[in-house]
């Protein structure tokens, strides 16, 4: 569900419908920031349809069932992939269609996709995050309980566990966990397949306060949600309002040093899947290609020597 993230929505819908994607439903939280004209251009190519999200109540309106419901329904659906606008799905080699054919034949039903926070360089003024974070978090720390009350992460953000989303099979659909990391099925078993997503939590410092005010009034609009519930994006409209909100999002990014020692540790790996395939587009060129395949470069010189020292 978009809501204001203009400046990622375009990425999202052309690389699904690169990867295969043959119909994206899409619904919109309250954009006003162009997101909705991206959306009607590219609902007039028969492949994108949107809508507006008409209750905010989420007592009155279960987003998860009834996009499933429509997907399955109106569109004849075969499998559904649910995910965010910042979240981009990928595979390990296999196209999309055969990693789903595949499961079809395992007698799969149900398939959860990990997610992995990509991070990266500080973003320049005008770069796209798509472009620029090409380190992909591999290991993520899960904060405790209390951690996640009291807003006092062991590690930045970027590195904590997000869990997974998920693929199912439209005609073994039975219910929905909150948040749609989860789901039970009528038929078939869960399990894993060649699928991850790129999740791109974090970009410009403006668009994370846009995602901080919009939070904070989802969050009004449904006060029965308990304290656990959207705990990051409680912390983040509390450290906005203690003025601490800049200071956790710079320390989000790292430099090539320290890149390469993430790299050389196994917490990260380097994953241009979606900036290579920006920079390789002829129709649409990327300002700054050979900026983020120059930093990647310097990971690279950076871990040669950890990985001389380690092998010595």
């Amino acid at each position: 569900m978009p809501y204001d993230q203009a400046d990622i929505v375009e990425d999202f819908l052309d690389w699904h419908l690169h990867l295969g994607i043959d119909l994206i439903l899409v619904l919109d939280g309250g954009s006003t920031d162009g997101t909705r004209e991206v959306l009607e251009r590219y609902a007039k190519t028969k492949r994108v349809v949107w809508f507006a999200l008409p209750e905010r109540d989420m007592t009155k309106y279960s987003i998860a069932d009834e996009l499933s419901a429509m997907a399955r329904d109106r569109y004849e659906a075969d499998w559904i992939i649910y995910c965010d606008v910042d979240e981009f799905v990928c595979t390990h080699g296999k196209s999309l269609r055969t990693v789903l054919a595949d499961s079809d034949h395992e007698g799969i039903t149900l398939l959860h996709l990990p997610r992995r926070t990509m991070i990266g360089p500080p973003i320049p003024a005008g770069r796209r995050a798509t472009e620029a974070l090409t380190l992909r978090i591999d290991r993520t720390v899960v904060p405790t309980p209390e951690q996640q009350i009291s807003w006092d992460l062991p590690v930045p953000f970027a590195f904590i566990e997000v869990g997974p989303h998920i693929a199912i099979r439209a005609s073994a659909i039975g219910s929905f966990a909150i948040g749609i990391h989860s789901a039970t099925v009528a038929w078939g078993t869960s399990g894993t397949s060649d699928l991850y997503i790129l999740h791109y939590a974090i970009r410009g410092y403006e668009e994370l306060r846009q995602k901080v005010r919009n939070s904070e009034k989802w969050l009004e609009d449904n006060p029965h949600l308990s304290v656990g519930w959207g705990w990051h994006w409680r912390r983040w409209i509390q450290l906005e309002k203690t003025g601490r909100l800049r200071e956790d999002y710079d320390c989000q990014f790292v430099s090539a040093a320290r890149a390469a020692a993430l790299v050389a540790d196994g917490t990260c790996a380097i994953d241009t899947t979606i900036a290579a395939w920006l920079a390789g587009r002829k129709m649409r060129p990327v300002a700054g290609a050979r900026r983020w395949s120059g930093w990647v470069q310097d990971v690279v010189r950076a871990l040669r020597p950890a990985r001389r020292s380690a092998t010595q």
